[in-house]
């Protein structure tokens, strides 16, 4: 139904973004091209366009169109036309808008200005494993994320103003004992692998070129669907990947020569966000049914391609041969499943990106803890490093050596994402779910995936996913697709029964 009311609204939304596009483009340039001794302009950039993406975002004639459609105050639909996917859109709208306009500009220009400066640092502290230079920056941005928790207000916890910037509705209080039910179920299974014989993985530190990892990069890349006419694959400090529009997806990898496994985990991860993009419908860019239901189910996309694909038996029965023929002298002499128990060899180790499958989780908690307490107050940025050298040692029962593998290693916090942390472990029990629905429906999955063949899963997701945007909450996503709410109960049960065929431990 062509509806001009809808048409006009939709249209304004388009034009910011468009600017916010623009914004993600200069964020990419920043951590891939960008000459070190630009970041003062660039900082003034970020925060002009910040601005102008604010100002569209709250102007009074996108406030006008969008009081046609939907009630401002009360959120009451105006006008029965809309078709349910409208109607969705026109309930996000409202909802980005309320928060948007509680956003004072020179609040937003100034978190802009101070979170792109930050990241700069950041990335030279990391280098120089140098915290106390960081520091300073680090805390001007959990100052001002407390205020604009206080902005957007919030109801029990000032932490769950900032997580509703990520997962719409989470709170403190469901995260808690859900990351609880977690918790124990992984340390017992961590303990009881722990208590085995370890796997062989030597192997895997292999010295593998650096431009040839990037070849097979974009074959994995190629297999998962992507084009060079509408994709990118770079090098960055900490790898990330950018939808700038409909066909324009920015992806980057980290690349050492000693760990291949190291990139491949990334370009999986990576191409799973870009593949979640490119499902976006194009004509609905610029509205939210163009957009991701959330940042857990954006990472259920991730963490899919990442894990339940990329470290599957059956995706190396067709990648291994391959893999060998492109580095003879590091695999050569290595079978398949000595190969596939070597991918999924459980180690707690330091660096979250690297982490298997059974201590990833464990990562994600202790930043959900640290920053939670940033926000609340009970604990103070200076303290972050003997915090964090703490809480790695009780749950993972190891100790960085300096803060470029401690509380160094992500760049969230200096972008000021403090809230986004926890939506990793969602994405992995998103994931989860997801996929015990889809074996329903392809019950040979492993055996097409063994031939190579991926677009069956990709067409799946797409269907059942990626097209329908923010039409569906991400509660409402999961419930439609399994039948059932967000458990961590499918993810335990996965990762107990795959650990006991490697580890021969108890399913």
């Amino acid at each position: 139904m062509s509806h001009p009311l809808y048409k006009k609204v939709h249209a304004l939304s388009r034009g910011a973004a468009l600017l916010n596009s623009v914004q993600s483009l200069l964020d990419w340039d920043q951590e891939t091209y960008m000459p070190k001794e630009a970041i003062e302009m660039r900082s003034e950039q970020a925060e002009m366009l910040a601005h102008l993406v604010h100002r569209a975002r709250t102007s009074k004639a996108f406030a006008k169109a969008l009081s046609t459609l939907i009630d401002l105050e009360t959120g009451e639909i105006g006008d029965d036309r809309l078709t349910p996917s409208q109607v969705a859109a026109a309930r996000e709208w409202r909802r980005d808008y309320i928060r948007s306009v509680k956003l004072p500009s020179a609040f937003v220009k100034k978190y802009a200005k101070t979170t792109s400066t930050a990241s700069h640092i950041w990335k030279t502290a990391k280098e120089h494993n140098d915290f106390k230079s960081f520091a300073p920056h680090l805390e001007k941005v959990v100052q001002l994320s407390r205020k604009k928790a206080d902005i957007l207000g919030f109801k029990e916890h000032p932490y769950d103003a900032l997580l509703d910037l990520y997962e719409p509705e989470m709170t403190t209080a469901y995260l808690t004992p859900l990351f609880t039910e977690l918790k124990l179920p992984l340390t017992q299974l961590l303990k009881e692998i722990m208590s085995r014989s370890a796997v062989r993985e030597d192997f895997l530190f292999r010295h593998c070129p650096k431009w040839k990892q990037v070849d097979f990069s974009h074959l994995l890349l190629r297999k998962m669907g992507f084009h060079a006419h509408s994709s990118r694959l770079d090098l960055s400090g900490h790898p990330f990947c950018s939808g700038l529009g409909p066909k324009d997806t920015r992806m980057t990898t980290r690349i050492n020569p000693d760990d291949v496994l190291s990139n491949i985990g990334a370009v999986l991860h990576e191409g799973g966000h870009g593949l979640y993009h490119m499902g976006l419908k194009p004509e609905l860019f610029g509205s939210p049914l163009g957009e991701q239901s959330s940042l857990g189910i954006d990472e259920s996309q991730s963490r899919w391609w990442e894990t339940l694909i990329g470290q599957s038996l059956p995706f190396w029965t067709h990648f291994f041969p391959l893999l060998q023929k492109e580095f003879p002298e590091a695999f050569g002499d290595i079978s398949l499943e000595t190969f596939y128990q070597g991918v999924n060899r459980v180690k707690p180790g330091l660096i979250r990106i690297d982490a298997d499958e059974v201590t990833y989780n464990l990562h994600i908690l202790i930043r959900f803890e640290i920053e939670k307490g940033l926000i609340e107050g009970t604990y103070k940025v200076k303290d972050i490093p003997d915090l964090w050298n703490e809480k790695m040692r009780e749950d993972l029962g190891v100790s960085p050596s300096h803060d470029g593998e401690g509380c160094l290693q992500d760049i969230h916090w200096s972008l000021g994402y403090i809230g986004y942390f926890p939506t990793y472990t969602l994405g992995n029990l998103n994931a989860a779910q997801f996929f015990t629905a889809f074996e329903k429906t392809h019950t040979d999955w492993r055996e097409q995936v063994a031939r190579g063949s991926l677009d069956f899963i990709r067409d799946w997701l797409r269907e059942n996913i990626h097209q329908h945007g923010r039409e569906y909450t991400p509660q409402e996503l999961c419930q439609r697709i399994t039948r059932s709410p967000l458990s961590a109960a499918p993810y335990i049960t996965y990762l107990q029964e795959k650990y006991a065929a490697i580890y021969k431990t108890k399913p």
